[in-house]
């Protein structure tokens, strides 16, 4: 056994400059023997998803206000323009297309990809009036709809968003991905539709949107996206790349999620997706036969560049008459001609204002703010726990026996002072090696906090790894950078004692996290008050400003010193 001297100075050992993840990066897949192994991780990804969406605990199901209003009326279909609310003041925008007749028919949710026209475009790669109009004279009802920033979704910029408002879970892409879950709700409310007949397809940015939402919401009964299911690019725009979700996971087993309901993945042969029928296909119909429903998941490649255009098209006709209108698996449907009606007829707000009530970015980010902090003290404190647990992406630890007395772990910038005093003590102290940080490499990683931990969560992470090289520990001192990410660690890691010096942190400041405790999701999770409702152990703060007042923990405003820190890990 290392003697005591040897544990608590030794010289730290400089680790290799950090190796970051990347949207680029080629990823493998994980491997499950049997359904029971990957059911729990299906749930925890579940979860995974809605919580770096900012949907965790969920906002509240506000009223749509929807309006459908200006249809034109075609011999074999017709179109209306559509906007509600997805959330008050923030509108949700697009067409809805209607077989003629009174239904109940089938339903195709539609977002779009990143094309100059969005929803609206029209051209021989891709054309979103004219799948639209053909699932309509197929007997879908087809609502297509704006992604932010696009065609008539005007209140935000498609680069909204930023560091204060991912603190709270508010991203773009959590915010698209709601307008697509609300979306689903406009659906439903239809009289005409089916509501056990929805199906969900979309190309590029509009392909991530449809598993995302497929994989978190089982309304979706059939699913199909196209030119996005990669395993060497994720996807490349901030939309499609909510904070802290591809940490340990990828578009792979994000789409797994949509198992066992049928799922056919489009590729082209000249995009990310031109490995799609060696690599992505095989992987997931593995994951597929965990179910014994290989046939529900099905891959075509079109030899074209990155598109959605007519081959593609008259694939997904085919699965959705297939599995939502009960047609021969083999049955070929045809696009028939079309012609898109004019701008004036599908733009929803063509030659007049938006609605009253409109919500500005910052009228939005408060509005969603106020209520994050009203969904902290009414939700379930599982909700919170469990976002929380997410917002760190780790798992919480069994205690680990025997617990091995008087050892300790050491977080501290300045770990020197508490040694000598755990030395004269004859206590046992190990000391938290930091994980480098290179802000200059990870400056340069675009969408960065989706795929690496951001500083203050690489150190909640150094701590309990800490934790884990020393099983039976129980007692914790932190301080400086560890500190706030200590307590965080107290979610993960059993303790009995924990001291911690705060360093007159303000808990009420949203400046104050941003500086010293960055990681998406963390204010609407609950932060430090939710991971000291989940310690079971005793925790003294101290050195805590006016500002900082908390339930869970004994509190002190002066700062101890190492003497005293070290008898209080004695009572």
């Amino acid at each position: 056994m290392r003697t005591l001297t040897t544990v608590l100075l030794a010289s730290t050992v400089l680790s290799a400059a950090p190796q970051y993840r990347t949207l680029n990066d080629r990823m493998t897949p994980r491997e499950y023997a049997s359904l029971a192994e990957w059911q729990p991780r299906a749930a925890w990804l579940r979860d995974h998803v809605r919580a770096s969406a900012g949907l965790l605990p969920p906002p509240p199901m506000t009223p749509l206000r929807a309006e459908v209003f200006g249809e034109v009326r075609h011999r074999d279909y017709s179109v209306s323009k559509v906007y509600f609310e997805s959330l008050p003041g923030f509108f949700v925008t697009g067409n809805l297309y209607r077989p003629l007749g009174a239904g109940p028919f089938p339903a195709i949710l539609s977002p779009h990809g990143h094309w100059a026209w969005g929803r609206l475009e029209n051209s021989d790669l891709v054309s979103g009036p004219g799948r639209a109009i053909n699932l309509a004279r197929q007997g879908f009802v087809v609502f297509s709809y704006d992604m932010v920033g696009y065609n008539d979704s005007r209140q935000l910029t498609h680069e909204f968003g930023g560091r204060r408002e991912r603190l709270w879970g508010l991203s773009l892409s959590g915010l698209q991905l709601w307008n697509s879950l609300r979306s689903l709700d406009f659906l439903e409310s239809l009289p005409d539709v089916d509501r056990t007949r929805i199906g969900a397809t979309g190309e590029s940015g509009g392909g991530t949107q449809t598993f995302l939402v497929s994989a978190i919401d089982e309304r979706i009964k059939a699913a199909a996206p196209v030119n996005m299911i990669s395993l060497h690019m994720q996807g490349g725009c901030l939309c499609e790349n909510p904070p802290g979700l591809r940490l340990d996971t990828n578009n792979v087993e994000i789409a797994a999620l949509i198992a066992p309901r049928p799922l056919l993945m489009v590729s082209a042969t000249g995009d990310w997706t031109n490995e799609t029928l060696d690599v992505e296909f095989p992987a997931m119909r593995r994951l597929y036969a965990l179910f014994d429903a290989a046939g529900r998941v099905h891959a075509v490649q079109m030899n074209a560049p990155h598109n959605y255009n007519r081959d593609s098209r008259e694939a997904v006709y085919g699965w959705m008459a297939r599995w939502l209108k009960n047609a021969p698996p083999d049955e070929r449907v045809a696009e028939k001609a079309f012609t898109p009606d004019k701008l004036p007829d599908l733009l929803v707000f063509h030659g007049r204002s938006l609605p009253a009530g409109a919500a500005t970015a910052a009228e939005l980010t408060e509005a969603w703010i106020a209520s994050s902090r009203r969904l902290l003290e009414t939700s379930l404190p599982e909700a919170r726990k469990t976002a929380l647990l997410h917002a760190l992406n780790l798992t919480p630890r069994e205690p680990q026996l025997p617990t091995i007395i008087g050892q300790t772990i050491v977080a501290s910038d300045n770990p020197e002072p508490l040694e000598r005093a755990l030395l004269v003590t004859q206590r046992h102290g190990h000391r938290v090696q930091p994980t480098p940080v290179d802000a200059e490499a990870a400056a340069k990683v675009s969408h960065f906090a989706t795929y690496n931990r951001t500083p203050a969560s690489q150190r909640v992470a150094d701590i309990v790894r800490a934790f884990d090289d020393h099983p039976g520990t129980r007692l914790l001192v932190a301080d400086g950078e560890f500190a706030l990410p200590a307590i965080l660690a107290l979610a993960i890691v059993s303790v009995d004692r924990a001291v911690v010096d705060v360093g007159q942190f303000d808990l009420a400041s949203d400046d104050a996290f941003l500086e010293r405790l960055e990681i998406p999701g963390i204010r609407r999770a609950g932060d430090l008050r939710t991971a000291l409702a989940m310690t079971k152990g005793g925790v003294l703060i101290h050195n805590a400003g006016e500002r900082f007042a908390i339930d869970g923990a004994a509190v002190e405003r002066r700062q101890l010193t190492p003497t005293e820190i070290v008898n209080r890990l004695r009572r």
